[in-house]
């Protein structure tokens, strides 16, 4: 259940004032540093006092030292930049406790993608409304059980492996194929087994297709051995796919059962 600020009466906020000189603000703006993110209830425990959490919150958003992201999450401000401490893809790892960055804002993490979007996907099995904070749109994308991440700049981040099978089951019309082939093209070697490992997690058979395909005409780059893609065509689904539903200039790959567009930007 969501931790609440308490609701504090007039006399109260006098009474906490004449207490705040015991109140270290230095000691708790460290503190808030230390955790670039926090909630409701990580200020309750720093000052030990349930009424004076309000004051101490709304006193510090007032100052210019923090400020509110999203309900019950605020974020460190920088005193020299006026920014927040932590960048989008911190901040969205910490959205909640099993948050972490997916898909194509974790190429961006890694550095493999060739341009920066302002969304962020956040992958979560919390549910939340997408919203914009500093200029950013944090969007939800439905957590998978069992997915490889890591911790890249401070930012909890789905694997490389992951992030490509991600990217491969979500992306959207050929554009969104070009985004995923023009990091995959920039990417260090890939783990066939953790691959493999990922696609399984999935259990679709239309993934493998598509893994399959995409990674076997990328070759040169990912240099994967036979083996992996022996492992996908004996899980390819028993039907005749298309990548990209209503695109012209689809070519029918036998091996693959997949109508799919020629990479040519390869």
């Amino acid at each position: 259940m969501e931790w609440k600020m308490p609701e504090i009466a007039v006399g109260s906020y006098r009474s906490y004032n004449r207490k705040q000189e015991r109140l270290s603000i230095v000691k708790h703006y460290e503190r808030m540093r230390e955790l670039g993110c926090f909630t409701l209830r990580d200020v309750a425990d720093m000052v030990e006092d349930r009424s004076a959490v309000a004051y101490l919150v709304n006193d510090y958003q007032r100052k210019g030292y923090i400020d509110r992201i999203h309900r019950n999450l605020y974020t460190v401000m920088d005193a020299e930049t006026g920014e927040p401490v932590l960048n989008r893809y911190q901040i969205g790892s910490r959205l909640f406790p099993d948050a972490y960055v997916a898909m194509g804002s974790a190429f961006e993490v890694c550095g493999y993608a060739t341009r920066r979007g302002n969304e962020v996907f956040v992958a979560t099995g919390t549910r939340f409304t997408d919203f914009r904070y500093n200029g950013v749109f944090y969007r939800r994308v439905h957590a998978k059980a069992g997915a490889s991440t890591e911790w890249v700049a401070g930012t909890r981040v789905t694997s490389l492996e992951q992030t490509v099978v991600d990217s491969l089951h979500s992306f959207e019309g050929e554009a969104g194929l070009e985004d995923v082939v023009e990091c995959i093209m920039r990417l260090p070697r890939l783990d066939a087994d953790k691959l493999l490992e990922c696609l399984e997690r999935y259990g679709n058979g239309y993934l493998y297709q598509k893994c399959g395909y995409v990674l076997e005409q990328l070759q040169e780059y990912v240099e994967l051995p036979e083996a992996f893609y022996r492992e996908c065509r004996a899980h390819c689904a028993s039907t005749v796919r298309y990548m990209i539903k209503g695109a012209e200039g689809l070519v029918y790959h036998r091996e693959w059962r997949v109508y799919g567009p020629c990479l040519r930007w390869v």
